[in-house]
């Protein structure tokens, strides 16, 4: 037996004509599914924008998705935010020729097109840009140099800024550069990076600077740009590994005196501590033979700063002061006491000044002891 389920009567209708229309539907009939909406650009807004970049626009259409671009005049938009299917917002790029522009959004593998209703108009060049007049860097240490400063330390970035029609307070400030920068206007913080390979190192700073003033109905830009260089060291491992250098090739007595000098400056105090210390290193050349395998060094830390100040030890004049722990064995060259050994002890002071943005060594003094094992001496030496 055959089961008709939800059967609906067909209908005739006979016309005066003598045709016969007939109408039958079934509950199992499907709707022809909706077209898919096209990607179109409708409109924009403003439809007149400066050349120079900045504004920001509003475009109108449909289909728009996530991950739509903008280009305008060939040009990308930055900023760009899908607000719908129907709305994005982008800010407009630098363009320099001035005229209708092309608007195109791409989105889903489609790309469509607004010609013929933007208007890039160019400023007069009557309003100059502003001027970066002067860069400069306060150290977290006193008399610091400006132009100097630490891994990981924290200074002062100033800059003087003209503008010849917007007041300093109406101008925007953008300070960009390696590291972490804190605060605005024409003075921030800023945290050096904590690594910059190989010290020293030239790091740039840069300051950007914009000026937004009105023609007519249109808003311009005008841009002014200003870098910094910043020598950057690490200055605790500069300078210790100098001392420790200078300290090892002195107890290398087959090093010419010249060579362990090497990082000495010829010029700090009047050139007197390279003086003193060639001298130093001559006399010890004379009068004993180092044995190197015996010999250590220990570093100190932490290197002192203070810039055009004085170290502790015999108040010497530096920029810095450094210490190291150092054990010296030599036999004895000439004299009464020729052959034997001599066991030497105790600390030595380097100091250092910054000459051209390069540590340089500047004076060495030895403050310890000297033993004679076999008289039983022991020797208190300061020199």
């Amino acid at each position: 037996m055959v089961t008709l389920r939800h059967r609906i009567p067909c209908i005739s209708f006979l016309l005066a004509a003598g045709w016969l229309f007939g109408s039958c539907a079934t509950s199992n009939s499907v709707a022809p599914a909706p077209s898919p909406t096209k990607l179109s650009i409708t409109g924009i807004s403003p439809q007149a924008v400066s050349t120079t970049g900045g504004t920001s626009i509003t475009i109108t259409g449909t289909a728009f998705a996530a991950e739509a671009a903008v280009m305008v005049g060939g040009r990308a938009a930055t900023n760009v935010s899908v607000q719908g299917t129907t709305i994005i917002t982008a800010t407009m790029p630098p363009i320099p020729t001035p005229g209708l522009a092309e608007v195109a959004v791409t989105s889903g593998g489609a790309r469509a097109v607004l010609s013929g209703r933007l208007n890039l108009i160019a400023p007069s060049g009557a309003n100059q840009p502003p001027v970066v007049t002067t860069m400069r860097s306060i150290g977290s240490r006193i008399n610091q140099p400006t132009g100097f400063a630490d891994i990981d330390e924290t200074v002062t970035l100033t800059a003087t800024v003209a503008d010849n029609e917007t007041p300093v307070s109406g101008l925007t400030f953008e300070w960009s550069g390696p590291g972490t920068f804190t605060g605005s206007g024409t003075s921030v913080t800023w945290r050096v990076p904590s690594s910059v390979g190989t010290t020293p190192a030239p790091v740039t700073v840069t300051l950007t600077v914009t000026e937004l003033y009105t023609e007519g109905t249109v808003t311009h830009r005008n841009v002014g740009t200003g870098q910094f260089v910043m020598q950057v060291h690490d200055s605790q491992k500069e300078i210790m590994d100098m001392g420790v250098d200078f300290l090892t090739l002195f107890s290398r007595s087959e090093v010419p005196t010249d060579v362990v000098l090497h990082n000495f400056s010829p010029t700090c105090d009047d050139g007197q501590g390279r003086v003193n210390e060639a001298s130093d290193v001559d006399n010890s050349r004379a009068m004993v033979v180092e044995d190197f395998s015996k010999f250590t060094v220990a570093r100190r830390p932490p290197v002192t700063f203070n810039f055009g100040g004085r170290c502790p030890f015999r108040l010497r004049t530096a920029d810095a002061c450094s210490s190291y722990t150092v054990h010296w064995e030599a036999t004895i060259k000439r004299g009464p006491n020729e052959g034997k050994r001599e066991i030497t002890d105790g600390i030595d002071y380097v100091t250092a000044v910054l000459e051209q943005n390069r540590w340089r060594l500047c004076h060495s003094d030895f403050d310890g002891t000297v033993r004679v094992p076999a008289l039983g001496t022991v020797e208190h030496v300061s020199r």
